[in-house]
């Protein structure tokens, strides 16, 4: 990892580009609607219809619901959270673990993030292909691999122009994947009676606390990306409202999936559209693509700036090219759909003692700010021992050996609250321990705790 930049006089990088640097209250372009679409944009993936139809696999329809509000609500309300983080400092995602993980030390989140981030981006593409493949079939286009790299491509298109250009995409795009999903949902129910869906299970033995861990792993799928753009937020509580109230769309699409799995057997509710006709086929179609564009533009440019954590000195576009041959390259090559489940498991290990951690190093031990010069400065408050924050290491360690051990040996349990709460106890113990908790951060320069 390079150098971490140098301070200028006044002691904060400013910045209004797609870099690393602090954004200043002073120069914040995304108002409370700019953000809140844009959180709305993270929550229309046709991958969560997939994702919500998995945990009916057991549990009747209204308990499935049910346990997705609550494991969502959860995880939403810490994706708020790390959000204020964003928004008091200015800066990505991965630039605020470096109180907790050092400034090297917070390559090794970046470098997970990036690997999480490019894959979750690889399994939109890749199923908007295979949709807008089927769904084309019957007019003789069913071409998945060459969908998946035309939308692949669409995405790094629009990225290279930065978070002004997503914030523009959000608020054209969000609603027109809403309506076209309400269709969707129309055909799941033709000739089916709600009522009795809601008592009704899919085929399989998946238990509440485990349905409760897959949708809380879910909602913190968002977290590694939520900073890159509260860091643009105008005030401290839209950086938090508009991430929790992001939550009902998410619901939304969950829930169309749920209902198709089911009513149908199969949580893919654009199947259900294709069978009403020529026209819903061709809905079915912009939806696959429409909904996978809004995402996964946003997910490849939040992987692109954590992998700048770790290269800083590379340019973002560079940067953004390379992220998005990757997911071209993994969508068409690699089988990343069998195991939903699996996959939300893989990424549970890692993130959620993660950023219970960060999480705990900021309300907790950092008393609600950080020093943002700090954040930049080798040998500075953040530094750790030769770059590395031991604690915070850790304590991310145990935390993904308590997930894996409840995991194992509990396995209807789940796992993921024991792991958030280990994680975070440890950290705070080691913390008084040695006393990183009497080394607080100072509020940012310029910055207003009480800005509307």
């Amino acid at each position: 990892m390079s150098d971490m930049r140098s301070a200028p006089v006044d002691g904060v990088v400013h910045s209004t580009a797609d870099t690393l640097d602090a954004v200043p209250h002073s120069r914040r372009d995304y108002t409370f609607w700019g953000l809140l679409f844009v959180f709305f944009g993270m929550q229309v993936p046709v991958s969560y219809f997939i994702t919500g139809g998995s945990i009916t696999a057991g549990l009747e329809l209204g308990t499935a619901f049910t346990t997705t509000v609550i494991g969502s609500l959860v995880g939403f309300v810490i994706l708020g959270l790390v959000g204020v983080i964003g928004w008091q400092t200015g800066t990505s995602t991965m630039v605020c673990t470096r109180p907790a993980f050092g400034l090297y030390g917070s390559a090794l989140p970046a470098l997970i993030a990036f690997v999480e981030l490019t894959g979750w981006d690889s399994v939109h593409v890749q199923l908007a292909g295979q949709l807008m493949g089927g769904i084309g079939e019957q007019w003789g286009l069913n071409f998945p691999k060459l969908f998946s790299i035309v939308v692949g491509l669409a995405v790094v298109t629009l990225v290279i122009f930065g978070h002004k250009l997503l914030r523009q995409l959000e608020r054209m795009l969000v609603p027109i994947v809403v309506i076209l999903v309400a269709m969707a949902l129309w055909a799941v129910l033709s000739g089916q009676n709600l009522g009795e869906l809601w008592h009704k299970a899919g085929p399989g033995s998946l238990t509440v606390m485990l349905a409760f861990d897959a949708m809380f792993i879910s909602a913190l799928t968002w977290v590694p990306m939520v900073c890159d753009y509260t860091r643009y937020a105008k005030t401290r509580r839209s950086s938090f409202s508009t991430a929790v109230l992001s939550l009902p769309v998410a619901l939304f699409m969950l829930f169309v999936g749920q209902v198709a799995a089911v009513g149908l057997g199969n949580s893919n509710a654009l199947l259900a559209m294709v069978n009403h006709g020529a026209v819903f086929g061709v809905i079915a179609f912009f939806v696959a693509m429409f909904a996978t564009i809004a995402t996964a533009a946003l997910i490849m440019y939040s992987a692109s700036m954590s992998l700048l954590n770790v290269i800083p000195n590379v340019p973002i576009r560079w940067i953004n090219l390379v992220t998005g041959a990757i997911v071209i390259v993994a969508s068409v090559t690699v089988d990343l759909l069998t195991n939903v489940i699996g996959w939300l498991s893989f990424q549970g290990i890692l993130l959620i003692p993660l950023f219970a951690i960060v999480l705990t190093d900021y309300y907790v031990v950092r008393r609600r700010h950080y020093d943002v010069a700090e954040l930049f400065l080798p040998r500075g408050r953040y530094w750790g021992t030769n770059g590395f924050h031991i604690i915070g290491l850790v304590s991310w360690v145990v935390g993904a050996i308590a997930y894996e051990v409840v995991h194992t040996m509990l396995p209807a349990f789940g796992g993921g609250v024991v792991s958030f709460f280990v994680s975070a106890v440890v950290y705070w113990g080691l913390a008084s321990v040695t006393g990183a908790d009497r080394k607080q951060g100072a509020a940012p320069i310029g910055a207003s705790r009480d800005r509307a």
